[in-house]
């Protein structure tokens, strides 16, 4: 059932999780452990590393040839470049007061822009352009095809939210409420997950290349994972190894979904 994709030499495994995931648990009683691995997205391997490491906009020609260029920069850069941004990330200005930050309209403030050059605005080099929705609440609400490229929104509430194929690129979703949340074909690309709630979360088809799930810098506390759905979604093996860390999983997602290898 498991497909296999030779990688280019020295660079990253990338991959789609099953879409019949659910389906293989059901069979799983007659296959063994390598056949329930998910299997791997049709594109080839270029396409789907330039997707990731220039994930804002995917395009054909000229553009996808740049978007290849900026993936081979991404994988030599190491985990030098990741540890950077992270650390970048986690020097955050006081929490805003002015009129209007927790409108779904502030969602739009310099939109184009974040979802264009996402590592600048959520790297603190465009101040006008940051979006600080922390602790904010938009429960309950359809904000798909929103913007939170480069979004600050640490302990924002978003319970039952549909951002159903936003831009969700390097936001910052640290401690933030998200049980619900249905981020189907969303670009959840590098985005800090990190302490978050996130049961019955839905990711199926969205790009998670070098998003985080961990544990909160502020909390200690791992991001909730139970019920969540990975289904269809781009990561590379760096990304599932990391993912699998989190206790919080389900273990039929932790098996069937992401394919994790059994620990002893």
């Amino acid at each position: 059932m498991a497909l296999s994709v030779a990688p280019m030499p020295g660079a990253t495994t990338w991959r789609r999780i099953s879409m019949n995931a659910r389906q293989c648990a059901r069979l799983a009683p007659r296959h063994g452990s390598s056949e329930r691995r998910g299997a791997v997205a049709a594109a080839a391997p270029w396409d789907r590393a330039a997707a990731a490491a220039a994930p804002d906009r995917v395009a054909s020609g000229p553009e996808r040839v740049a978007a290849v260029l900026a993936a081979a920069a991404l994988l030599l850069a190491g985990p030098g470049a990741e540890l950077a941004e992270a650390a970048q990330r986690a020097r955050q200005p006081p929490v805003g007061s002015e009129a209007g930050r927790c409108s779904v309209s502030a969602l739009d403030k310099f939109a184009d822009t974040r979802a264009t050059f996402s590592q600048e605005a959520s790297g603190g080099n465009m101040a006008e352009a940051v979006v600080d929705v922390r602790d904010c609440d938009f429960s309950n609400q359809d904000l798909s095809g929103k913007v939170f490229s480069g979004v600050l929104m640490r302990g924002a509430n978003l319970t039952n939210v549909k951002v159903v194929g936003s831009q969700f690129a390097r936001a910052d979703a640290q401690d933030a409420t998200l049980d619900g949340l249905d981020a189907t074909d969303a670009n959840c690309y590098a985005t800090a997950f990190d302490g978050a709630t996130l049961r019955g979360a839905q990711f199926e088809n969205a790009i998670l290349t070098s998003a985080s799930f961990g544990k909160s810098a502020i909390t200690g506390k791992w991001a909730d994972l139970a019920g969540a759905h990975f289904e269809g979604a781009l990561v590379s093996s760096s990304d599932v190894a990391r993912i699998c860390e989190n206790p919080t999983l389900d273990i039929e997602t932790r098996q069937y979904e992401l394919g994790c290898r059994a620990t002893k």
